[in-house]
This record gives structure tokens, C-alpha cells and sequence, in this order.
């Protein structure tokens, strides 16, 4: 497969210099009302927060295959007839088709950048890939061969690759690819849209694991980027259930992020005011109520 650039006048919006990550850009100013300023498609904190996500996908491959436990049971069911048990048909088909989209796209824009940043070509002997087991030696023979790699080595190399080099997939210019699978039609995507599709899939294996959590929206401005309320809209500030009897709760601001102890928005409703802050606003605001 060959990737070739794209004409970017349709495919990839001209960030005029902001973050492409428009509204959900890690550093988007609430105030001034626009992304963080950058040359680059995406802003360092966009790219920070991205990281964790993307080496995240490894973990959650395998924590998706141990949702295939097989059936315990080999008892006749309504679903049996003539006394046979029929041939078992896959149960958890949802989880199967996200595992089979991570591996490809993670594998998608591994070769994509290999391609563009000219690194080696897994597919040779030289160097042995250490992480995988594609070169193998035939201890009958003693000579090298080829040995295709299960689907967790290809990925577990495809993100040792990407991971590191997400400034790099970012300012990919857009080629064509089949987007989330060999079943979908070609289409231009840009390295940037790629950054936020793997991190798409990582949070969509939080969900179908069950590593989410609910949370309920709080009324309240943010303490450090200043949001505040909006009417018609919820936020920005929410509560997070605790998974466990004892996790602390904790207060988030939606649009950048920060997070605070409930015990200090229990303070904050008391005094109008975040603990910390500073204390000639608490002068202020008694000095308009007089």
C-alpha cells in the first residue's frame, strides 16, 4: 500500500493557527473563546492528553478478549433442537468488531508513518522485531523464516510506532484510507483526525468495560480557566460517582479539565469562593453586601 497526500482544500480545515481541536482543545480559552493558539493541528496539551489513550489501546485489546469467555455449560437450551446442540455462534460480536478496528487502525497509521518518517520495514528480517515474532529460526532446518504474528504483537508493535511519534501522525497531511475497516469506503483523513479516532476507541473500551463512571452536573464557575454557567447548557462543573465504597469524589470542570476534592466545593458554596483564592475578593464581597 502506497500513501500519497491528498488535496488538503477539502479534507483539512485551516486551523488558522488554533488547535483543531476546536471546543475540546485541552487549553481552550473560555474566555477569549477559541482554542489554543498554535501552528501545529493539535496544542501540546491536546497531544499530552492524547498519549495516555493511545497507549491505553494495548491494555484494553486484551481486556476485551477476556470478555470471550466460553460458555460453562453444554446443557440443551430452547435454542438446541432435535436433542443436538447447535454449533455456538459468537455472543459478543460487538466486542470482536471493536478489537478488529483498533488493530486496524492501528496498524493503518503505522504504515502510514513509516512511510512518511522512513522508518524500517517490519516485514524484513533486519532488525529482528524483538516485540513481535515475525523472524523466526528453524531449529530442524537452522535457517530464518517468516512466522505471522497474532493480532496483540501486531498491535503491541503498531502503538510502539505511533505512541511516541503522535506530534509526527498529527501533521500528516490527509491520505486515503478505509477509515475503520476494509468494509468501509476510501476516504481522505488527516493524521490529526487519526490522533482523536484512536482516542475515540480507547474511550469507547472504557464504556463497553465498564471503567465509566456517572457523574451529575453542580452548579458553579470554574476555579481556574473562569468558566461559568451557561443558560440552556449544563456545566461546566460535575460530580463524579465513586466505583467503590471510600474513592473520594471529586468535582471536574468539563472544559479544561481540572479537578478539586467535594470537600472544597462544599467550601466553595459556603463562601462563594474556592479555597485559595485570594482573600481581597472575600473583602469585596463583603465590603458590596454592606
Amino acid at each position: 500500500m502506497t500513501f500519497q497526500a491528498q488535496d488538503t482544500s477539502r479534507t483539512a480545515p485551516d486551523n488558522h493557527g488554533m488547535c483543531l481541536s476546536d471546543t475540546h482543545c485541552k487549553a481552550y480559552d473560555r474566555i477569549a473563546g477559541h482554542p489554543y493558539p498554535t501552528s501545529a493541528p493539535l496544542c501540546p496539551d491536546c497531544l499530552a492528553a492524547a498519549e495516555p489513550d493511545v497507549r491505553g489501546l494495548l491494555y484494553d485489546y486484551l481486556d476485551l478478549a477476556q470478555l470471550h469467555a466460553p460458555a460453562m455449560s453444554q446443557a440443551p437450551s430452547e435454542h438446541t433442537s432435535g436433542g443436538e446442540i447447535e454449533a455456538s455462534m459468537p455472543l459478543r460480536g460487538h466486542v470482536e468488531a471493536l478489537q478488529a478496528e483498533i488493530l486496524h487502525v492501528a496498524m493503518t497509521w503505522e504504515h502510514a508513518l513509516r512511510a512518511h518518517q522512513r522508518l524500517s520495514n517490519p516485514g524484513t528480517w533486519a532488525p529482528l522485531w524483538s516485540r513481535t515474532v515475525y523472524d523466526h529460526l528453524n531449529l530442524t532446518t537452522g535457517r530464518p523464516g517468516i512466522k505471522p504474528a497474532r493480532a496483540g504483537a501486531l498491535l503491541q508493535r503498531a502503538l510502539g510506532i505511533i505512541t511516541p511519534r503522535l506530534p509526527q501522525l498529527a501533521a500528516l497531511p490527509p491520505i486515503t484510507i478505509c477509515p475503520t475497516g476494509i468494509e468501509d469506503e476510501p476516504e481522505p483523513v488527516a493524521g490529526w483526525e487519526a490522533v482523536h479516532h484512536l482516542q475515540a476507541l480507547h474511550h469507547r473500551c472504557k464504556g463497553m468495560l465498564g471503567r465509566t463512571t456517572r457523574t451529575f452536573w453542580i452548579p458553579g464557575e470554574c476555579w481556574k480557566c473562569g468558566t461559568r454557567p451557561a443558560e440552556g447548557t449544563p456545566g461546566p462543573l460535575s460530580r463524579s460517582e465513586p466505583r467503590y465504597e471510600g474513592d473520594p469524589m471529586e468535582v471536574r470542570c468539563q472544559p479544561c479539565g481540572a479537578t478539586r476534592p467535594y470537600e472544597d466545593y462544599e467550601a466553595y458554596q459556603r463562601n462563594l469562593l474556592w479555597p485559595g483564592q485570594d482573600t481581597d475578593q472575600l473583602v469585596h464581597l463583603a465590603g458590596g453586601a454592606a
